[in-house]
């Protein structure tokens, strides 16, 4: 779940989920995946850490685990001590988080102008950043 999508369900409001929310829910179920190999031979114990905050699901945890992915993405070293899938997809999952925090600054202001209005400009620009944001992830 969207981290936007999960703080209006813990908080009980009404939230329109967006093609953003929906990449996003996929990124952190990449990011599970990506822990969660069985095929990896190895595993840190920073590795077990993000795989238990993860299913504590909180706010806090998952961003730590989001930050632990970026030093990664930026760091040789850190790679070589890490499991060869986590090395592998930790540069991916950086990119695809920027590319998500710059869709969803798009995505809010493109929807602020059609929100009240008609269903039908809604729906078009849903489509629109959902095309968009597949046809921009270029993660290789």
């Amino acid at each position: 779940m969207s981290t936007e999508a999960r703080y209006a369900f813990e908080g009980g409001r009404a939230y329109v989920q967006s093609p953003i929310d929906d990449m996003e829910s996929f990124y952190w179920t990449a990011v599970w995946a990506t822990l969660n190999n069985t095929k990896s031979l190895s595993t840190t114990k920073q590795e077990e850490k993000w795989k238990r905050w993860l299913d504590d699901s909180g706010a806090h945890a998952r961003t730590a685990v989001k930050d632990g992915i970026e030093k990664l993405a930026f760091s040789n070293q850190l790679r070589r001590e890490c499991s060869p899938f986590l090395a592998v997809m930790a540069p991916m999952l950086h990119k695809w988080w920027d590319l998500l925090k710059r869709m969803s600054g798009q995505w809010v202001d493109e929807w602020k102008p059609v929100e009240a209005g008609p269903p039908l400009p809604k729906e078009l620009l849903f489509h629109k950043f959902a095309y968009k944001v597949v046809m921009d992830i270029k993660l290789y």
